[in-house]
C-alpha cells in the first residue's frame, strides 16, 4: 500500500512540475526548436492515443522514481538521496530520447537534445527529492525523537 501511495504522490508531483515548466518555458522553447528544424511537421498536439501514451509515460516515470530514488531515500532517511537518484534517473530516461534524436534524426537541433536531457534531470530530481523530503518530514513529525 505504501508503494501505491508513493506512486500517486510522485505522479502528481511530476505532472505538476512538468505542466508548470511547459507553460512557463517548455512550450516556447519547443516551438522555437521545432520551427528551426526540418521536423516541424512531425510534432503534433497530443490527442486521443497521444494523451493515453502520455499518461502511461507519467505512470512509468512515477513508478521508476519511487523504486529507484524515493524508496531508497526513505530507507536511508535522506532526501538528498532522493534528489541525487532522481537526477540520475531523469537524465538517463530523457537522454534516451534527446540524445538519440540528436544523432539519429537529420536536422534535429543539438541544443534541443541537451534541453530535453536537462528537463529529465530537473523533473525527476525535483519529483524524487520533494516526495522523499515530504514523506521523511511527515514520518519524523509522527515519530518525534525522545
Amino acid at each position: 500500500m505504501r508503494r501505491i501511495k508513493l506512486i500517486i504522490q510522485a505522479f502528481v508531483t511530476y505532472v505538476a512540475i512538468d505542466i508548470a515548466y511547459q507553460v512557463i518555458l517548455g512550450f516556447p522553447l519547443m516551438k522555437h526548436f521545432v520551427e528551426a528544424s526540418p521536423l516541424k511537421d512531425a510534432y503534433v498536439e497530443p490527442t486521443g492515443i497521444g494523451m493515453a501514451l502520455m499518461l502511461i509515460f507519467f505512470t512509468i516515470i512515477a513508478f521508476a522514481n519511487v523504486v529507484l530514488a524515493i524508496e531508497p531515500a526513505i530507507d536511508t532517511g535522506s532526501a538528498k538521496t532522493g534528489f541525487f537518484r532522481g537526477a540520475v534517473l531523469g537524465t538517463a530516461a530523457y537522454a534516451t530520447l534527446g540524445l538519440t534524436n540528436g544523432w539519429s534524426l537529420g536536422g534535429f537541433p543539438v541544443l534541443f537534445s541537451i534541453t530535453i536531457t536537462l528537463e529529465g534531470l530537473l523533473f525527476s530530481c525535483i519529483t524524487s527529492g520533494v516526495t522523499s523530503w515530504w514523506v521523511l518530514r511527515k514520518t519524523s513529525a509522527a515519530h518525534p525523537a525522545s
